[in-house]
């Protein structure tokens, strides 16, 4: 009897959870759309402004633009948490299982996780053997090199 009542308990909690990650997808998917709504909302004001001047540099100013805010975003991200520097870091002389890593910063595997994933996101980290389940391989990207050089000369 006790176990059939946990066993539903169990069942119920996997469904919420469920629930519960297609709530936070569904976030991230709007709040993406925000961030490239805002984009393309500066865009047509850059290209409204500046109507009269000459295409070409009217792309560079807008490239120059989304890499001005991108750049502040990822340094931000960056200054955001100590750990995710580290973990660059610890990815700057040679590609490194999360393991790895985790014995070079001293932090748990299941966070290591988490900041790879943000990394990658951001590309500054790439996963060099994405299909395999264990024994992921990660490299920092030139990205990931470049805004790693600007964190430390800040």
């Amino acid at each position: 009897m006790e176990n059939e009542r946990l066993i539903k308990e169990n069942l119920e909690l996997k469904k919420e959870n469920e629930k519960l990650r297609r709530i936070i997808e569904k976030q991230k998917l709007m709040e993406e759309q925000m961030i490239l709504e805002e984009k393309n909302f500066e865009l047509k004001e850059i290209i409204e402004h500046n109507k009269t001047d000459n295409i070409y540099d009217n792309a560079l100013d807008v490239e120059a633009n989304i890499e001005e805010k991108e750049s502040a975003e990822v340094i931000s991200l960056l200054n955001r948490s100590e750990k995710r520097i580290k973990v660059l870091e610890s990815l700057e002389k040679e590609s490194k299982i999360p393991k790895q890593i985790s014995k070079d910063i001293n932090d748990t595997s299941y966070n290591i996780s988490k900041y790879l994933k943000t990394l990658k996101e951001y590309k500054l980290v790439v996963c060099l053997n994405e299909n395999d389940k264990r024994y992921r391989y990660y490299k920092i990207t030139d990205k990931g090199k470049k805004y790693l050089d600007i964190i430390k000369n800040q």
